[in-house]
């Protein structure tokens, strides 16, 4: 799906994957939240740090229950994991990516990740 880079989306973001994730058979809460969260880090960074007016969304669930997360945000840049100091509001997003998602990556001006159904 493409949408409006509006902060706002990052919601619809997460329901479209709830929906993908229940047709999939995965109904486990915590799973379910953490793939998630994993949705709102990159769609927001996409969103904030991409410099398009759309952002393109896809998420996939396969019969081995790896989860496929690709945001396209249009833009040359690379997301980077920063070091967020004590008091910083944000610049945290792509540590938690990096620590939840078994894999992520940048392929064109698409960020990725992936999240083993398992793991969770």
């Amino acid at each position: 799906m493409s949408f409006d880079a509006d902060p706002r989306r990052v919601e619809t973001a997460r329901r479209v994957t709830a929906a993908v994730l229940g047709r999939a058979g995965i109904r486990d809460r915590d799973v379910v939240a953490t793939v998630q969260l994993l949705v709102s880090e990159i769609v927001t960074n996409a969103i904030v740090h991409g410099n398009a007016n759309s952002v393109s969304f896809r998420v996939a669930c396969d019969t081995a229950g790896e989860v496929l997360i690709e945001v396209d945000d249009h833009s040359s840049g690379a997301p980077e994991v920063r070091e967020a100091g004590p008091d910083d509001e944000g610049g945290r997003g792509m540590q938690l990516v990096t620590f939840l998602a078994r894999d992520w990556g940048r392929k064109g001006t698409c960020t990725w990740c992936t999240f083993a159904v398992g793991s969770g």
